[in-house]
């Protein structure tokens, strides 16, 4: 994919206009002293391209900054991306700048909204709505568009991954890039096509149906099988239960009869025995409860009487005090109570005398009762109900529904299911897929074609490997990392030194650069950024200018980074002559510009050389 960045914008609060211009097929490189914004470049790329997280310093860059903005070549087009700065609490803006025509105007408005300038670049990044991510994960969902977010992972190598042991790809502390990574490769790469993914997608889709219906119809045999094996256990058993005649010998034909039975069968055709049987206990059931109820009202009404009897007698001695003392008390509040208790024996008299006799009538219901449930008892003996004979009658309607439900189960199988049909159908629209794959280019041919590639430019590092030197490419598909195998041994070496991991990602990403190239692959842009890679070889102290860091580095330290630059420098003349492509690398270091002229790097480009105090990103 064509890709050229032409300039980095900065339209600044004092409104100037701060641009850094880069060149085509060249090797730019932003020099000079720590702090001076080096390493915000690759941050404002990454913010101009929509992320949501914006890694540029607050300070001295975006407090003086109004918009951000980018000037780029993609595939002959000559565009103008810039975006808003972000807010202090680091929301990114929404507001866009886009023309399709490369205008860098002076003073800036929103003229498109997010996600029609997204829809512009997705098309140039030939992402339509078929590129999707092919499987799910935790943070990205299987059918979702790919990002062209994801495919830049393959352009940066900032400087905390550079020289990493085990890690070779940025955002990699982002568990959304990680799942990305992992499901975009194929793509990116040119291992798999837009086209291959989708035919695999319904490869898939086709492989589960065909499981399940080998699976349904193993399931079938096995209870096929097991039916036919019980066949005459069915029979024997609906004998035992009179459902069908026992002069038969015929398996099959005894089947046919229990068939037409079970099918036919209804609820009407239950035993009327068994009917009259539970509705006489039913009948039994409500006399006995009846029968309680009487005689515990009879209980009941018997304690009642008992209390007003005893207060009867605990009275009746009033009578008696009346009558012969009436004359001789004289107080008058004793008087009234006598008078008093004589009313309330009257009262209790009346009330017992005028009871009805409810203990005869509950004693005429209850010996009543008592006869119908010795009628019922009669009637219940009558009805043969040995516990076996009722288990037996209750087992045979249960055998019943569950051969209704085998016999079912086979008939419906049998007549609305063929599974050798089906699976001969899924078989053969497997097979036309995968003759849709033909073309499709083996993983692993394409992972030993890079390994390939790789080890040219391992080789031409092989000065500055030392121990390593001549040991063999390998890439591990699985982590997405390379490392190095010692020549006639399978398993690879634990390497050390923040140099050689540096030589690594260097020949990593320009092997994987060139292969994206042959395959001609239309996701990835032509371009790569390097954040220090000359990071081993200097030391910590940020006081000191590039002249007085440089000149504490050794001989042979300064020898690999001439080995490091020159291998970027041959990358571009190869993919130049040999591959008829365009590329643009920027790098972005500490390194004297001695360097590449003492070399003669042709292609090598200083952009500018920032220096404290003098000229930086920001220069305010």
């Amino acid at each position: 994919m064509k890709f050229v960045i032409n300039k980095i914008l900065l339209w600044l609060k004092d409104g100037s206009l701060r641009e850094i211009k880069f060149e085509a097929n060249k090797v730019n490189v932003i020099t000079g002293d720590s702090s001076t914004g080096k390493s915000a470049i690759i941050d404002i790329i990454d913010y101009c391209f929509f992320s949501s997280n914006p890694k540029i310093p607050e300070e001295k860059i975006n407090e003086n900054v109004e918009w951000y903005g980018l000037n780029l070549d993609i595939n002959d087009k000559n565009f103008t991306l810039a975006r808003r700065k972000f807010s202090p609490n680091r929301k990114g803006s929404k507001e866009y700048f886009f023309s399709g025509i490369g205008e860098i105007p002076r003073n800036l408005s929103a003229n498109i909204s997010e996600t029609d300038c997204k829809h512009i670049i997705e098309k140039e990044f030939s992402i339509d709505s078929k590129v999707v991510i092919p499987y799910g994960g935790k943070k990205i969902k299987a059918g979702n568009k790919i990002s062209p977010r994801y495919f830049l992972l393959f352009n940066t190598q900032s400087e905390d991954v550079i020289t990493h042991n085990d890690i070779f790809f940025d955002k990699q502390n982002d568990e959304k890039y990680r799942e990305a990574l992992e499901r975009i490769f194929d793509l990116a790469t040119g291992i798999e096509t837009v086209e291959n993914i989708l035919i695999r997608e319904k490869i898939e889709g086709v492989e589960k149906e065909l499981n399940r219906l080998e699976k349904k119809k193993l399931h079938f045999e096995n209870e096929s099988d097991l039916y036919e094996r019980n066949k005459l256990n069915l029979v024997k058993e609906a004998k035992k239960y009179n459902l069908i005649d026992d002069t038969s010998n015929d398996v099959n034909k005894d089947l046919v009869k229990l068939k037409k039975l079970v099918f036919d069968f209804q609820e009407d055709k239950i035993s009327p025995n068994l009917t009259k049987l539970n509705d006489l206990k039913r009948q039994r059931n409500r006399i006995i409860n009846k029968i309680r109820n009487y005689k515990k009202f009879k209980i009941q009404y018997n304690e009642y009487k008992r209390v007003e009897g005893n207060n009867l007698e605990s009275l009746k001695p009033i009578n008696y005090i009346t009558e012969k003392f009436n004359e001789v008390i004289e107080n008058t509040k004793i008087k009234q109570l006598l008078s008093n208790f004589q009313d309330e024996l009257i009262k209790i008299k009346s009330n017992i005398s005028n009871k009805n006799p409810f203990d005869l009538n509950i004693d005429d219901e209850i010996r009543n009762l008592e006869k119908v449930l010795d009628d019922i008892e009669y009637q219940m003996s009558l009805i043969p109900e040995t516990k076996e004979d009722f288990s037996n009658e209750i087992h045979k309607y249960i055998f019943i529904g569950e051969l209704k439900y085998k016999l079912k189960y086979f008939e419906e199988n049998l007549t609305d299911e063929n599974f050798d049909e089906q699976i001969k159908i899924k078989k053969s629209e497997l097979e036309q897929l995968n003759n849709l794959l033909k073309d499709h280019i083996d993983r692993e041919s394409v992972i030993k074609l890079l390994e390939e590639l790789i080890q040219r430019y391992l080789d031409q590092a092989s000065d500055a490997l030392g121990t390593y030197a001549g040991y063999k490419a390998y890439f591990d598909y699985r982590s997405k990392t390379l490392k190095l195998r010692k020549p006639g041994s399978v398993a690879p070496s634990i390497v050390g030194s923040s140099s050689n991991h540096m030589f690594l990602h260097i020949c990593f990403f320009l092997g994987l650069h060139e292969l994206i190239m042959r395959l001609e692959s239309p996701y990835v842009p032509q371009f790569l950024i390097l954040d220090q890679p000359s990071r081993p070889y200097y030391g910590e102290d940020t006081r000191k200018s590039v002249a007085e860091q440089w000149e504490k580095v050794n001989s042979d330290d300064r020898e690999k980074i001439t080995i490091a630059m020159k291998i970027l420098n041959d990358f571009i003349l190869y993919v130049n002559k040999n591959l008829q492509k365009d590329f643009q690398i920027i790098v972005l270091e500490h390194i004297p510009e001695s360097i590449w002229e003492e070399a003669k790097l042709e292609t090598f480009h200083l952009v500018e050389e920032f220096k404290k105090g003098k000229n930086a990103l920001i220069n305010i």
